[in-house]
């Protein structure tokens, strides 16, 4: 595998759901009354001492996550590693997360994002060719 084509997958892994996220805004691809009642379950109440937490986490994990991306595109040797530390936060993290609406575009492509970064997290440790971009061997 080339090293285009493994970025290619790290960049299509974050593109997709951007996409996805930017399709359904354009479009109204959610219905008023849904997002309006959603709107309501994030937005009504006053700001407990959790939701800053749950917003200062949001920040932490979105500029951490930045950074494990950065380590797979630019194939450093502590990007998979970090990227899988980071998914596992993430997927903690969401454990706690408020409801969110989604229509099917932004559905699929959020899905479709999420199994190209399971790829891109599995092929460093699966993939000869690509543990060699991370990890070249020593002569």
């Amino acid at each position: 595998m080339k090293k285009s084509t493994y970025q290619a997958i790290v960049v299509g892994s974050v593109a997709l759901p951007i996409v996805g996220m930017v399709a359904e805004m354009a479009f109204a691809l959610i219905p008023e009354p849904l997002e309006a009642f959603v709107a309501g379950l994030w937005w009504d109440t006053e700001m407990s001492v959790m939701d800053w937490v749950y917003l200062l986490a949001l920040i932490a994990l979105f500029m951490l996550g930045m950074a494990s991306w950065y380590g797979l595109l630019r194939t450093r040797s502590w990007g998979p590693r970090f990227s899988l530390w980071m998914g596992a936060a993430t997927w903690g993290f969401l454990c706690f997360a408020p409801p969110l609406a989604m229509s099917g575009l932004g559905y699929s492509t959020a899905t479709l994002g999420s199994a190209l970064y399971g790829v891109a997290l599995a092929l460093p440790y699966c993939s000869p060719q690509v543990r060699e971009m991370f990890w070249p061997a020593r002569a």
